[in-house]
């Protein structure tokens, strides 16, 4: 079984602090990446495997990026996947109900 992704958060004091702390890992920065200006910090999440994120902390032992665990996406992804009923809804042949608009 795969490593469970997580959602991390890495704060460092410049975008180029950042860029050099994740060139050539393997961690996702999602479709549209934003580094966000938080008091002197700059701050991106990423979605990683941790062995992936303490084999670049290890690697990098001298930068001054932090890294924060803000949750694993996969056991929520897994929550959430467990909301999903597994019955058919149509089999009745009666329309669905509530506020989406029904063509």
């Amino acid at each position: 079984m795969a490593e469970d992704v997580h959602r991390i958060e890495l704060r460092a004091k410049s975008i180029e602090e950042l860029r050099s702390y994740l060139e050539g890992s393997e961690a996702d920065l999602g479709c549209r990446p934003v580094v966000r200006k938080i008091g002197d910090d700059y701050v991106v999440e990423v979605y990683a495997p941790l062995p992936e994120m303490e084999r670049l902390r290890t690697a990098r032992s001298m930068s001054s990026v932090t890294m924060n665990v803000i949750e694993n996406a996969s056991e929520v992804g897994r929550a959430r996947q467990a909301e999903v009923g597994s019955g058919n809804r149509f089999e009745a042949r009666i329309a669905p109900t509530g506020l989406g608009i029904k063509e």
